[in-house]
C-alpha cells in the first residue's frame, strides 16, 4: 500500500489521540480533517486507506486506522 502524504498523517494521530467515547470512526476522523483545514477528497483518501486495511486484515475502523498510521 502506498504511504499517506505527510499532510494526512496529523488528521489521522489527532483522530486516534482525541476520541471520544460515543464517536464513529467517520465522525471523528471528519471533524479533524475539516479542523485541519483539508478537503472531503483528502477525508475520502484517508477513509478508503483504513477501510483497506479494515478489510485486508479484519479489524475493526479503530484498530486499522491505528494500524495505518502505525504502517507510516
Amino acid at each position: 500500500m502506498a504511504s499517506l502524504r505527510e499532510e494526512l498523517r496529523k488528521p489521522l494521530s489527532d483522530t486516534l489521540d482525541k476520541r471520544r467515547r460515543d464517536d464513529s470512526l467517520e465522525t471523528a476522523m471528519g471533524r479533524e480533517v475539516r479542523r485541519a483545514g483539508l478537503n472531503y477528497q483528502d477525508y475520502l483518501e484517508l477513509m478508503e486507506a483504513v477501510r483497506a486495511i479494515s478489510r485486508k486484515e479484519k479489524l475493526d475502523p479503530w484498530k486499522a486506522a491505528q494500524a495505518l498510521l502505525d504502517q507510516q
